[in-house]
């Protein structure tokens, strides 16, 4: 039953894919994308990206934890006279702690690093998978990477001097093929995500009918 969801679904992107990208048909061989602007509303990476964020709340916690028996460590060593057996082992525990600390720090900030360098490379591999897609329905023989965004009175100083930089100056609106790359990127998510989801049982199904015939 999953095989043949799966497949349902494989035939209707397939579908709906010439649908998006007919609308932008080429009429240039050079095509542009927004690769910023894909990213910023691609909602799969929306959906990594809370996910990174809600492990790093939890580590922040966990740190937090672990600063605040540091710190009850700290007030109970100052209840003991210095070169006391019982201020060296509370010194020595107070230290341990401290390595604690900062172990799990360097762990997991390797391990946040580690997080969003996969995130980051599945999105990338998303959107230029996209692109090739697009770029052939489109009849691009060349896509490149541009900033459409113009300057205007919101922009900041430093905005402005980037906009400034940017490589495309002057660009026909059928070159631009963003909307559709983010449009079938978010369709094709969308749909993954609800083949991907358990069939809702209807009631009867979910529990057995009483025997009334128990007694």
């Amino acid at each position: 039953m999953k095989k043949l969801i799966l497949s349902l679904l494989a035939i209707t992107l397939l579908a709906s894919t010439s649908d998006v990208f007919a609308q932008d048909a080429g009429r240039s061989s050079i095509g542009l994308i927004d690769m910023a602007h894909v990213f910023q509303n691609y909602k799969k990476f929306e959906d990594l990206r809370a996910g990174l964020q809600a492990e790093i709340e939890k580590a922040d916690a966990e740190l937090q934890q672990k600063a605040e028996v540091m710190k009850q460590m700290q007030e109970e060593l100052k209840r003991f006279e210095q070169g006391s057996a019982e201020y060296e082992r509370g010194e020595k525990a107070l230290l341990e702690a401290k390595g604690d600390i900062q172990a799990f720090q360097a762990a997991t900030q390797r391990k946040l690093a580690r997080r969003e360098s996969e995130m980051f490379k599945v999105i990338y591999s998303d959107v230029t998978q996209a692109v090739t897609l697009g770029a052939q329905h489109m009849k691009f023989t060349v896509v490149m990477r541009f900033n459409r965004k113009e300057i205007d009175d919101s922009t900041s100083p430093a905005e402005a001097v980037q906009t400034m930089n940017k490589t495309i100056l002057y660009f026909q609106p059928e070159n631009d093929m963003t909307d559709s790359v983010l449009k079938y990127l978010n369709n094709r998510y969308e749909a993954s995500s609800d083949a991907s989801r358990p069939p809702v049982q209807p009631a009867s199904a979910q529990s057995p009918a009483p025997n009334r015939n128990r007694r």
